[in-house]
């Protein structure tokens, strides 16, 4: 582990212990709201990590590592367009040196929370490599990924001209079994074109669902309905 910060900089930063972490990922269920995916509401983000660790907003979190040791419950930021995950031991702010290889946070969502997983150790695509750390939208046997790393920027699409490639702010990936990762757009066709082992299974639930590839939310309806299928 390696300091990064005195403890004097988080003279206004709000301050947990471990233990209030840990308690924290272990409060009591809340109720659910149950629609069919096709009934679905569209829902707003209402949290931004990236604001968060500006303001530096700890959050509880639970980090697993790739050697095995014990996981630790400690308050966490994720700084994700650099891609580097710190925690607060006392009043130091600790960068980790063991290697990472998933973590859950707890982030604060109106009056209540949303647990949001991210993982790291994935192939090398274009610019990302083990290290870039991606959310986890979606999990199961066919995971849907998301990337905001700075990385991202140096991906190109060579089916476009330089001049007609935009700058991204954030990237979907599918890690599919036998630990293989692929780009995919936010097009039905494009997803098919990707995935054409799954191509016909993905024609039948978008058909039955009535899903229009308009947003992210919908994207995820996709993959999960794939994961029940498959």
């Amino acid at each position: 582990m390696k300091i990064l910060f005195s403890a004097i900089l988080l003279a206004c930063t709000f301050t947990l212990s471990a233990q209030t972490s840990s308690s924290g990922m272990n409060g009591t269920q809340r109720r659910m709201e149950v629609y069919s995916w096709a009934e679905r509401p569209e829902e707003v983000a209402n949290y931004d990590l990236q604001k968060m660790f500006i303001e530096q907003q700890w959050m509880p979190g639970i980090v697993s590592f790739k050697s095995g040791r014990p996981a630790m419950s400690v308050p966490v930021i994720l700084d994700l367009h650099n891609n580097t995950l710190y925690y607060l031991q006392g009043a130091v702010i600790m960068e980790f040196v063991d290697t990472v290889d998933q973590f859950l946070i707890r982030v604060p969502s109106k009056k209540d929370s949303i647990l949001m997983k991210f993982k790291t150790r994935l192939p090398a695509i274009q610019a990302n490599g083990p290290e870039t750390i991606y959310e986890v939208l979606v999990d199961g046997n066919i995971k849907l990924l998301k990337c905001r790393a700075k990385s991202i920027h140096l991906f190109k699409d060579k089916t476009l001209p330089e001049e007609k490639r935009e700058d991204v702010k954030q990237l979907y990936f599918a890690e599919l079994p036998g630990n293989k990762l692929v780009l995919i757009p936010m097009d039905a066709d494009g997803i098919k074109e990707k995935l054409p082992e799954y191509s016909t299974t993905i024609t039948e639930i978008m058909k039955k669902e009535h899903i229009k590839l308009k947003s992210e939310n919908k994207l995820a309806e996709v993959f999960v309905n794939l994961n029940n299928v498959n």
